[in-house]
């Protein structure tokens, strides 16, 4: 589970993250400055959107290249010897 947040969702909600704490901070100035705040409704969405499956392809793709371990082995499926399951695992 918690593969698949980092992974999946927190790349793909980062930039739409960063762009909710930009708007706050010029909210906030324009608040100060007595201008009116940019709107919520306005936002780059559909940037955000390409922005996020992007980061989420790119991390998919290091994740692939980069973490992937190849196995070392012959692979034994599990197995049940004398009434006891023998999870699978590899040999050499």
């Amino acid at each position: 589970m918690a593969r698949i947040f980092v992974e999946y969702l927190v790349p793909l909600l980062l930039p739409t993250a960063l762009y909710a704490l930009w708007l706050a901070w010029q909210r906030r100035g324009a608040a100060a400055a007595g201008n009116a705040p940019p709107a919520w409704q306005e936002g780059p969405w559909f940037w955000l959107a390409m922005a996020g499956a992007a980061f989420a392809f790119a991390v998919i793709v290091a994740t692939i290249l980069f973490a992937s371990e190849t196995p070392k082995g012959k692979y034994v499926p599990p197995a049940l010897k004398n009434g006891v399951v023998v999870p699978g695992h590899f040999e050499g």
